[in-house]
């Protein structure tokens, strides 16, 4: 455990400034699409729900095409090691279990996801109090809705899949973030240790992955034809397990090297 902690550390300090400088952008930026898509708004205007402003600025765009550039970071970091000074067989041969290599960049890389959607949801909080702030600067603020933050989250499929509000949607999520963590990690050692049959999972997972976010996306459209999560977030919970375990089994044998 000592040894995880020191390489949870290390990591953390090689991804903190690039982790608070996306984690900025994703507080900032929503903020000023907000604020560009409500500049019009005045007593006289066609006054849009808040879920369908975000959606219109852009919002959601940005946010995936963050999450892509953590992803895009964390390929880098792993990359790093093989490149230059080849750190690689360094880390192999640390005094450590090899196990603590692996687990210390993939919790690094969640708690970087885990934290990009917090910041994701606070600027869902600013936007809707800087678009009420609007609002309310003419007919002495009868144009503001009661609540309308939470019935935004009732209305909108894409704060739902950040904040949950059923057990089932929040199995999805985390089933959702775990795959995406586990399973691009799982690619980067496949092509590494040259297994390139893993990708068949890889694949696998990405489009049962693909699906269940379009769904989530457009889950208001399936209203009268829902169908159960659980089929889906339990499969992607048992290939996450798999990657894990696959993954480790190369590290213990070296094959990464």
């Amino acid at each position: 455990m000592r040894g995880l902690y020191r390489l949870l550390n290390w990591e953390f300090g090689r991804w903190l400034g690039f982790v608070a400088l996306l984690c900025a952008g994703a507080l900032l930026a929503p903020l000023y699409l907000l604020n560009a898509a409500a500049k019009d708004y005045n007593v006289f205007a066609n006054h849009a729900r808040y879920e369908d402003l975000y959606a219109a600025s852009g919002c959601p765009l940005l946010f995936f095409l963050l999450v892509l550039l953590l992803c895009a970071y964390f390929l880098k970091t792993i990359y790093a090691g093989y490149w230059g000074g080849k750190s690689i067989y360094t880390y192999l041969t640390l005094p450590v279990r090899r196990e603590s290599l692996y687990l210390s960049k993939l919790l690094v890389f969640l708690v970087s996801l885990l934290l990009l959607i917090v910041a994701q949801l606070l600027s869902i909080r600013l936007g809707y109090a800087l678009v009420m702030d609007r609002a309310s600067a003419y007919q002495e603020g009868k144009m503001i809705m009661h609540n309308g933050l939470f019935l935004a989250f009732v209305r909108s499929d894409f704060f739902r899949l950040l904040l949950p509000f059923h057990f089932s949607r929040l199995l999805s999520s985390v089933s959702m973030l775990l795959v995406i963590a586990t399973g691009f990690y799982y690619g980067v050692l496949c092509e590494r240790s040259r297994k390139y049959a893993g990708f068949v999972m890889v694949g696998t997972a990405g489009l049962v992955l693909y699906n269940v976010l379009v769904y989530r996306l457009n889950e208001a459209s399936h209203y009268m034809a829902s169908k159960s999560l659980y089929p889906s977030s339990l499969l992607l919970l048992a290939l996450s397990g798999y990657f894990v375990w696959h993954s480790l089994r190369w590290i213990r044998r070296g094959a990464i090297a």
